[in-house]
């Protein structure tokens, strides 16, 4: 049985990816090359059953999904969702490789900058439509006019024949093929409009029925191209609290949700499969570095020296979590440079020293934002308030809602600090990274160095892999010796469902893959 890692992390934007710990009560992560992790979780495994045809999973879900367009969608939980609604010209696959979808093939130039892409024969929408060029022509300007990761790098896109698209780059760019499974949808379709409540795309599963505050329904896909869903349906509750989410489900009322470390001591264990997986992002306090006295290189290390991530991860995470020392996760195994994990070991007296130096021998007092409605971030602010009083100084709370997050600290950058976790549109180093360029749209913590961006840009025009691989660990050794902000875990994520279901599988991004879900026989 592949088993799924169902990451609940809520996002600024889609195309802006900052994202939030969706689980409204403290979640955790396993993970290879983790530094910190607990115990593994008692599980009773279905492997052994054989996969049914048909039938109806249920599926709790902390967090509101209000919006299914995939060039605007608010929350990575509407991602999860619309992953098994919409593809693009290539897919990622459970091992992070890029596979054919609405493109049966591509080939990519010798200067690594003209992607030639064939679409697939009988690929229709779910009304019914076949897939043209026009409708690719069409997603790919709205891609670029939504501003999403790589598209600003599209210097042309042409069909020259009614079954080929032809883009050619500006730069060279190693991510593209990670940028083009962004969706495709039919051409006219109205972005931010019809597709927010009435997505029309080609993937296993169409939307068949969407009450905003209460659940949706995703029906299979009967014409779809590829490997047809086991499942008739997928039903996703919107249930705002892990004790409701845990009440649900041991009355049977939702067959799956994400649950925290506490939670799962009161599951059936003999009826209940626990998975622990990472959630593929970044929990960081984020330093506005255009705020006093966060514009002063030494203050933000003296932070990062009192800020103990073991602490946190122990005592806000139940003990499960993976500690990282840079923006970027563990999961993307060959770019995480796990040399920098401890470059700020707790170190009180070299964080006084910093800031003493910095001209802050007396410590000062700030005020970190937090979503209110995320309470991992909200328990390890308590725990961060006690370890900086250790250096004199003093960080206050202020619980805000998350359109009050999105607009005041994403969009306005109007803070001195927030709690925060951000994850990746796409499982590739550039969608992490890509945000702390100097003149980035969703750069909001306000980093600006030029030896980073001539690193970055090195890094997604190298040719070759082993290039790409040492260029971006470049970036993030820059930005852990900046501390760009204090990058504490990758949180984990507890999966409980029961054992009348199998299939889950694991991507190393944000995805729930329903398709791969069947009852077990």
């Amino acid at each position: 049985m592949k088993k799924k890692l169902f990451v609940t992390l809520l996002a600024a934007s889609a195309a802006l990816s900052a994202a939030a710990c969706g689980s409204t009560s403290s979640t955790a992560t396993t993970a290879a090359s983790a530094s910190t992790q607990a115990p593994a979780a008692s599980t009773q495994s279905a492997e052994s059953g054989t996969p049914a045809q048909g039938g109806d999973f249920i599926y709790g879900l902390a967090t509101e999904v209000d919006n299914l367009d995939p060039f605007q969608s608010t929350t990575a939980d509407a991602r999860s969702i619309t992953f098994n609604i919409y593809e693009g010209l290539l897919k990622c696959d459970e091992n992070g490789q890029f596979q054919p979808a609405i493109a049966s093939d591509y080939s990519v130039s010798d200067d690594g900058k003209t992607y030639t892409f064939t679409l697939r024969d009988g690929v229709v929408f779910h009304n019914g439509n076949p897939v043209t060029t026009e409708d690719v022509l069409y997603s790919i300007q709205l891609a670029i006019d939504s501003k999403i990761t790589g598209y600003d790098n599209i210097d042309t896109f042409t069909a020259p024949d009614d079954k080929t698209i032809v883009i050619t780059l500006r730069t060279p760019d190693g991510d593209f093929p990670a940028e083009v499974c962004q969706a495709i949808v039919p051409k006219d379709s109205d972005s931010n409009g019809e597709l927010a409540q009435n997505p029309i795309g080609t993937g296993p599963f169409r939307l068949s029925d969407f009450e905003v505050q209460d659940h949706l329904t995703l029906t299979r896909n009967e014409n779809y191209w590829g490997t047809p869903a086991y499942l008739d349906t997928v039903t996703v509750k919107f249930i705002d609290s892990s004790a409701d989410l845990l009440v649900n489900y041991q009355s049977g009322a939702i067959d799956g949700f994400v649950a925290n470390g506490a939670i799962t001591e009161q599951v059936d264990k003999s009826t209940s499969v626990i998975n622990v997986g990472n959630s593929n992002a970044v929990q960081m306090l984020a330093l506005n570095n255009s705020a006093a006295p966060f514009d002063n290189k030494e203050v933000r290390q003296a932070i990062s020296y009192a800020v103990d991530s073991d602490e946190i991860i122990d005592t806000a995470c139940y003990g499960y979590g993976v500690k990282i020392g840079t923006a970027m996760i563990p999961g993307l195994t060959d770019y995480f440079d796990d040399s920098l994990t401890d470059t700020y070991d707790v170190n009180d007296e070299k964080a006084k020293e910093l800031l003493a130096d910095a001209g802050y021998a007396d410590g000062f007092t700030f005020t970190v934002k937090v979503p209110s409605v995320y309470q991992v971030h909200l328990d390890t602010a308590q725990v961060i308030v006690n370890e900086l009083a250790k250096v004199g100084v003093t960080m206050n709370i202020e619980q805000v809602d998350w359109a009050t997050w999105l607009e005041n600290v994403y969009t306005n950058r109007d803070y001195e600090a927030t709690l925060i976790s951000v994850d990746g549109t796409i499982a590739s180093p550039t969608s992490f990274l890509s945000r702390y360029v100097s003149d980035a749209g969703n750069n909001f913590v306000n980093y600006s160095s030029s030896d980073y961006d001539s690193a970055y840009a090195a890094a997604v025009s190298a040719l070759s892999q082993e290039d790409r691989i040492s260029g971006f660990k470049k970036c993030e050794e820059i930005l852990t010796d900046d501390a760009a902000s204090v990058y504490i875990e990758d949180i984990s994520n507890i999966l409980v469902y029961t054992n009348r279901f199998g299939g889950f599988a694991s991507y190393p991004l944000y995805a729930t893959d329903f398709a791969a879900i069947y009852q077990v026989q």
